[in-house]
């Protein structure tokens, strides 16, 4: 039986050619964007894999077929080398392998001469066991902060399903809208907040959240459904990609890898949502260093039903002073029939500094651990090319966020993976209870190996790349479970994307 993995692909940009430039507006929200898939075969046997996209309202696919991908091994594809599919296509994509696999979708602009926009946008495929009947998204905004959201649902099912769309206001908890959507099988439906017409909300500027429920059209079943964001400056050629969470990832402790003020040059943000539909909760979040100990604890704070809350790391209700912290976060709520979801942002501290100009990155809280995580997509640039003043993100450096969640001490391995499955490194972390550890290419002794140019990861002497971790708990506490996050990070902006259990 073949295993199958969902994409929501957002606009394939029509590509530039010398003779028909088109003008760029200085918005991410404006942007033209295109898709790369980077995706790694975490199975044991070579994998056959083919690939169906969707329009947005059709259920016709168009097939694409990429070679076969050996066990360990990580590769690509771009959107605008598959003939089938024309400039302006937005919609999704159902993967399917005969082997496990794991993917990461790349989305980003395609510079003409004299542009430099840097974003690499991110965001994960999906599992079959991802699907549910309902989805949160945490934050939603329609010109609010500079910024407007893009989300899309899927349909999972193989006939019609009808999505109805509840806004909640981050103020008050009022629920602000609701729309009805019908998505044909396999199809998606994408919201842009900007536009009163998709949300039904009186105007185009919100702050909220969004529950998603979905029943099939005929009969009125629960129809599984995934949904993702992307989250548009207004102003600038900035944005991030997040997922949406499942009902099923709701509960009442949630795992934050990375919490920063004024470090590194970036702060950090929570958006806590309720996951109820009529009941309130209340959560407090608990910051912890590097090392474990306890820093402090933010709240308690309760919302209503389908609300969300905005943390920042810097401005606790504790007071404490929290310049220059790096560390990870655990949200609860005491009531252990509360069920929460979260997502985190990571952006540039004020004033910012050049290198950190346009870091952007939504990741989202994890529920639980496991022993066992993939990253599809790890690369390490050296300093000449990566520092180039040409470099507009496409050499990148990986940094890796790994946060134990044992109440001990546990030790954890990092390996890193050729584009063929070769082993070229392990790097072993010993990380405090709640702690975060970290990891890259360089520190891990990966760079230069198996045909990468030297001082590089994930890029070779043949013009290829491709690259991946897997991080393993380690033989001394082979239980013992971890969340991690990667920050593909390039001068000047950077995006993060959740690791993949694969236990």
């Amino acid at each position: 039986m073949k295993k199958r993995i969902y994409l929501l692909v957002l606009v394939l940009a029509l590509l530039f050619t010398s003779a028909g430039l088109q003008e760029v507006d200085a918005s991410a929200r404006t942007t033209s964007w295109i898709v790369s898939v980077t995706y790694q075969n975490v199975g044991t046997a070579a994998a056959d894999i083919s690939v169906n996209f969707y329009q947005e309202g059709s259920s016709t696919p168009i097939t694409y077929t990429p070679a076969q991908l050996q066990a360990g091994a990580a590769a690509s594809f771009y959107m605008g080398n598959i003939s089938d599919i024309a400039a302006g296509f937005q919609g999704n994509a159902v993967m399917a392998s005969s082997q496990p696999l794991v993917a990461t979708v790349v989305q980003f602009h395609q510079n003409a001469p004299g542009e430099t926009i840097k974003m690499r946008m991110l965001s994960n495929g999906f599992t079959t066991a991802d699907g549910a009947s309902q989805y949160l998204i945490a934050t939603v905004l329609g010109n609010t902060f500079s910024r407007t959201t893009v989300f899309s649902v899927q349909n999972l099912e193989s006939e019609t399903i009808t999505a109805t769309l509840k806004f909640y206001n981050v103020n008050d908890g009022s629920l602000a809208s609701t729309k009805t959507y019908d998505i044909l099988a396999n199809s998606s439906k994408y919201i842009e907040m900007d536009l009163t017409a998709d949300t039904g909300l009186p105007s185009s500027t919100f702050n909220g959240s969004v529950i998603v429920t979905a029943a099939k059209k005929t009969g009125g079943a629960p129809a599984n459904i995934i949904a993702v964001a992307s989250e548009f400056y207004t102003y600038r050629d900035v944005g991030a990609n997040f997922g949406g969470n499942s009902l099923t990832c709701a509960v009442d402790v949630l795992y934050m890898p990375t919490a920063l003020c004024q470090k590194f040059g970036l702060d950090t943000y929570y958006a806590v949502q309720n996951a109820s539909l009529t009941s309130p909760a209340t959560f407090t979040v608990s910051y912890y260093n590097a090392d474990g100990t306890a820093k402090t604890t933010d709240g308690p704070y309760t919302i209503g039903a389908g609300q969300k809350k905005s943390i920042t790391t810097c401005t606790p209700s504790s007071a404490m002073n929290m310049v220059g912290f790096t560390g990870s976060a655990v949200i609860t709520a005491p009531d252990p029939t509360s069920t929460l979801v979260a997502n985190g942002k990571a952006q540039a501290m004020t004033p910012p500094s050049a290198a950190q100009l346009d870091v952007f990155t939504i990741f989202n809280g994890a529920p639980t651990g496991s022993s066992k995580i993939a990253l599809p997509f790890v690369r390490w640039a050296d300093d000449a090319r990566f520092n180039s003043p040409t470099n507009y993100g496409g050499l990148q450096r990986t940094y890796l966020a790994i946060q134990n969640l044992e109440s001990t001490s546990a030790k954890v391995n990092v390996r890193y993976y050729d584009k063929n499955g070769g082993l070229v490194a392990t790097q072993t972390l010993t990380i405090a209870a709640f702690a975060k550890g970290n990891s890259d290419a360089n520190a891990a002794g990966a760079l230069g190996q198996n045909g990468m140019n030297p001082g590089e990861f994930g890029y070779y002497t043949d013009g290829s790349f491709g690259g991946g971790v897997i991080i393993e708990a380690h033989p001394d506490n082979p239980t013992a479970k971890f969340i991690a996050i990667a920050r593909v990070q390039h001068p000047g902006a950077g995006e993060d994307y959740n690791g993949m259990p694969i236990d």
